[in-house]
């Protein structure tokens, strides 16, 4: 009963027209709304079973699923008290979508909520319609699907002994401290693409032009 997956998507209240991609990540998920991500969720065609939020940024709305209301003084976004609330539920799979928004201190503090989440062995990723985000180290197989390019950044610190198996632009055992872009934009060669890194983590984004 360990390793069993519970997983569970939130949804943020950041400004999307395409909700599209939501339906291939709502299906069997516990789904948490952020404050007026609430909204995008119905507009896409699911309820949630959950909103937090301080309504702030709408009004409170009139539902019959569960409600956490915050103090609109707090220390944390409303996405994040969402992701906490998620891992004291037990979830340790958590999709965030629209969390990649128009405000960039909104989407750093989400990339900070991924982190958050893998430095406690759980499972994190940011998507919206054309991105995906996600932590790693050690090592990380990931497969060609559809998206066309793949960059990933040393996160924090440099990363040591970082090597790609199987990509456009392949690296044996080199050092990238995290201001460099040596590793942005590179395509899949083979089905498969293996990435090592022996000392360090790294931010993982797949993305689509």
């Amino acid at each position: 009963m360990g390793n069993e997956v519970k997983s569970c998507a939130i949804i943020s209240g950041a400004p999307e027209d395409d909700l599209s991609y939501y339906s291939k990540h709502l299906d069997n998920r516990f789904i948490i709304c952020a404050d007026s991500g609430y909204k995008k969720c119905i507009r896409a065609g699911f309820e949630p079973n959950l909103i937090i939020g301080d309504f702030d940024s709408s009004t409170k709305p009139e539902v019959s699923c569960e409600l956490i209301e915050l103090n609109p003084r707090k220390d944390y976004t409303d996405t994040f008290h969402c992701v906490k609330e998620a891992i004291a539920r037990g979830y340790n799979d958590i999709v965030i979508l629209g969390g990649i928004g128009s405000r960039i201190d909104h989407t750093y503090s989400n990339i900070l909520s991924a982190v958050y989440c893998f430095d406690r062995n759980i499972k994190c990723a940011l998507v919206d319609s054309k991105n995906e985000l996600t932590v790693a180290n050690g090592e990380t197989v990931i497969k060609k699907g559809e998206y066309k390019y793949f960059s990933l950044f040393a996160l924090f610190e440099k990363c040591e002994g970082l090597s790609i198996i199987g990509a456009e632009y392949d690296l044996d055992s080199v050092t990238i401290e995290p201001y460099e872009q040596l590793t942005q934009s590179n395509e899949f060669k083979s089905d498969e693409v293996k990435i090592i890194v022996k000392s360090g983590k790294i931010i993982l984004i797949f993305s689509n032009d």
